[in-house]
């Protein structure tokens, strides 16, 4: 498929929406997708459900500045809020003394 070339790009928004239209929008969601994946990979070192919890919530903090900025869809949005409230009830229900 051909997409025509970008035109008109005076800042860094409008590239990234660019690329976000070519990939149907899918771009950002993938980048928020990887920065999850490897946050929770670099907190492994505490017990899973705190690296579950500050890699969820950072990663809501991110979706939320893309979200503002319009580059990604709302729904990742919610879902990203919705995963920090389920890792934050799980880590305050686990018998953790730590929190």
């Amino acid at each position: 498929m051909t997409y025509a070339m970008p035109s008109n790009l005076t800042n860094v928004h409008g590239l990234a929406g660019y690329v976000n239209s070519v990939t149907d929008g899918m771009f950002f969601t993938m980048i928020l997708f990887a920065f999850y994946v490897i946050l929770f990979m670099s907190l492994k070192s505490y017990n899973t459900e705190r690296a579950w919890a500050a890699s969820s919530f950072i990663t809501m903090v991110i979706a939320i500045f893309f979200g503002t900025m319009t580059l990604v869809p709302s729904w990742v949005v919610l879902l990203s809020i919705l995963l920090a409230a389920i890792s934050l009830i799980t880590l305050r229900m686990s018998n953790n003394k730590e929190f």
